[in-house]
């Protein structure tokens, strides 16, 4: 879906708020708040393909490890906005930090989860998300390093099991799992939460 500058006249209403509308996407005149949602929206689909395709071609150079690494692809900031998470607690001191782009995404996912009667995942990702966000041990590429796995497997989790990665979520859990036991100030919270995410998976 296409996004050009909207050419009609300034009076021309925002499909979905009534704004004034500035930009079209796919042919509906939107304002400049409800483009940057599009935009999120449309980053949030690439980045999750994005992660899935890094993380299988990182299991792939594992199982076959001739030859030169497989390519990886460049997982795209999020546009910036101001950020509103109804299941995650962030210190503002770290805001800069982190990737909101991925804490917004697992913030979404935990809110699928609960909706579900996930309840017991939900709030073990939730513990998990903050803990890394707000740790002050981590180095910041460390701790974005963490919240695209965690992201990953928030979105794993609210996927069908017909349709889950399952060696990928093991991967994903093992480098969770060997940053936590490396850094002090997560080893406790990751002793609550990797059981209730095996058990969830069926790991």
């Amino acid at each position: 879906m296409g996004i050009e500058k909207e050419s009609a006249t300034k009076a021309t209403p925002c499909s979905q708020c009534g704004k004034p509308a500035i930009w079209q996407a796919g042919g509906h005149p939107l304002c400049v708040d409800c483009l940057h949602k599009f935009q999120v929206a449309r980053t949030l689909d690439f980045r999750i393909a994005a992660i899935g395709m890094n993380y299988a071609a990182e299991e792939l150079d594992y199982m076959a490890p001739f030859g030169g690494p497989s390519p990886r692809i460049q997982v795209p900031e999020i546009p910036k906005g101001p950020m509103i998470l109804n299941n995650i607690k962030v210190d503002n001191s770290v805001v800069g930090a982190i990737n909101t782009g991925s804490v917004a995404s697992i913030d979404v996912h935990i809110s699928q989860l609960k909706n579900a009667g996930g309840e017991e995942v939900s709030g073990a990702l939730a513990r998990l998300t903050e803990a890394i966000a707000n740790d002050r041990e981590l180095q910041d590429a460390e701790r974005r390093r963490l919240l695209d796995q965690v992201e990953f497997v928030s979105e794993q989790a609210v996927n069908g099991a017909d349709v889950r990665r399952p060696g990928m979520i093991a991967a994903a859990l093992d480098a969770l799992d060997t940053t936590a036991k490396a850094t002090t100030s997560l080893v406790v919270i990751w002793a609550s939460v990797q059981p209730v995410l095996k058990h969830f998976f069926g790991i």
